[in-house]
């Protein structure tokens, strides 16, 4: 009976150690990602003038490249794929741990952004990080199920395992090849490969009534909480929203009365809303990958009057 729970014992040791062990190469193997923006930009001096973000939208369309040219500033698009208003801060945290402060951020928001049944928390993002105070704070409440895991050695992997396995593997590659630079260096993701047929049809077939925004309280603490992070560091804020396809606006009933709520928020923090709701490329299907997705040649057009909008700005400041 003593033999066999010694085995026990020590079987458990070893694969209590061993988990350990895994844990370790896996946060090593992560933050050697370079194609991971939470790990580039803690240990990349990037120090942008302009920090483009928010979720897959501006990821899609809003291009340093063009920006910099009308502006004559350094831009970094630090938007990421589905995310949500606290995804978005604690990235915005990881880069001011590492980067100085830009001189403006504009961050995307829409009355969808205000829903939480769009965009998530991706809490996989984060599991190579989870130890730092900030980090398992946010994670603490988004994803509660998954902080709970997180105590016992290497859950926080498995948890999400086909999420991660494959980015620290790359992570690996990155360190044992010296790449030091993303596939997108300035963070933008051109929407070549995506192939979309305007879906606004189906969403007319799922909600023939139209879809009625849901404002959530949560979203707008971490709106809040980014904003607050960025002024106290001396950064002017701006929030934005792309033009939308207008045959879509007949099928969101309220979506004015969340757009005011948005530049009301706005308000109590003395920054801007800005929609570029008056440009042509709205008017028709033909610039849209969906109702809120413009294509990429109308994406163009859109980061061509978003740079003439912040150099003006940036004119005024100076003069």
């Amino acid at each position: 009976m003593k033999i066999i729970f010694v085995k026990i014992v020590t079987s458990v040791f070893f694969i209590w150690l061993l988990l350990i062990s895994l844990s370790v190469v896996f946060d090593f193997a992560l933050k050697q990602n370079c194609n991971l923006k939470a790990s580039y930009i803690q240990k990349t001096k990037i120090n942008a003038d302009i920090l483009i973000h928010g979720p897959c939208e501006p990821l899609w369309f809003v291009s340093p490249a063009i920006l910099d040219k009308q502006t004559g500033l350094k831009s970094y698009d630090l938007a990421l794929s589905h995310s949500d208003f606290a995804d978005n801060y604690l990235h915005l945290y990881f880069y001011l741990k590492n980067n100085s402060p830009p001189r403006y951020l504009f961050l995307f928001v829409t009355p969808e952004s205000m829903d939480e049944n769009y965009d998530t928390f991706n809490t996989y993002r984060f599991a190579d990080f989870i130890g730092d105070v900030k980090v398992d704070s946010v994670v603490k409440e988004c994803d509660s199920s998954y902080f709970f895991w997180t105590k016992i050695p290497f859950m926080k992997y498995a948890y999400y395992n086909n999420k991660i396995n494959f980015d620290a593997v790359q992570g690996l590659k990155h360190y044992f090849t010296h790449r030091t630079l993303p596939h997108f260096v300035d963070g933008y993701e051109p929407p070549l490969q995506i192939k979309w047929d305007n879906h606004l049809d189906e969403f007319i077939q799922l909600y023939p009534k139209g879809y009625s925004f849901k404002w959530s309280k949560r979203r707008e603490k971490y709106l809040s909480l980014i904003i607050k992070e960025a002024q106290q560091k001396g950064v002017k804020v701006y929030l934005f929203e792309s033009p939308v396809l207008k045959e879509s606006l007949q099928y969101q009933p309220n979506r004015k009365e969340i757009v005011n709520k948005i530049k009301a928020l706005a308000a109590t923090y003395n920054i801007v809303y800005k929609q570029f709701d008056d440009l042509e490329i709205s008017e028709s299907r033909e610039n849209f990958m969906s109702p809120l997705n413009l294509n990429l040649k109308s994406s163009r057009i859109f980061t061509d009057e978003l740079g003439k909008y912040i150099k003006n700005i940036d004119t005024k400041v100076n003069e």
